[in-house]
């Protein structure tokens, strides 16, 4: 199941302001930046984007795997993430190895601390 086009992060511009002005947070089994859209987007619901390098994956069929743990994190916790926040999830091998139930409440975790952490800097 794809997710709606608004809900992506695909521009490179953006890739790099969160890289660059969001926060990092290492979760151990992946890592996230995130941060709050860019002016005026709000409202706008929250957007998210995978990462997963190949040197870091080797396998096609494993970077698959870990993109569709991913997206699933995201999709099945839409709360987690405030209306016109994005989140970039950057795959580490051990996300493969950890159940899905683990990885939930990891990422559940890391997000709200994550976003805790940024929301001062916002207003």
């Amino acid at each position: 199941m794809r997710l709606p086009r608004e809900r992506r992060i695909r521009a490179s511009a953006d890739f790099q302001r969160l890289r660059s002005q969001g926060s990092r947070l290492d979760c151990g089994p992946f890592l996230l930046n995130v941060g709050p859209a860019e002016e005026g987007a709000a409202a706008k619901p929250s957007r998210f984007a995978v990462v997963v390098a190949k040197k870091a994956i080797p396998l096609a069929v494993n970077r698959n795997r870990a993109k569709r743990l991913a997206r699933e994190l995201f999709r099945t916790d839409p709360a987690a993430l405030p209306l016109g926040w994005e989140l970039v999830l950057i795959a580490r091998p051990s996300m493969l190895r950890k159940p899905l139930k683990d990885l939930r409440r990891i990422y559940a975790v890391a997000v709200a601390g994550a976003v805790a952490k940024a929301s001062p800097q916002t207003e």
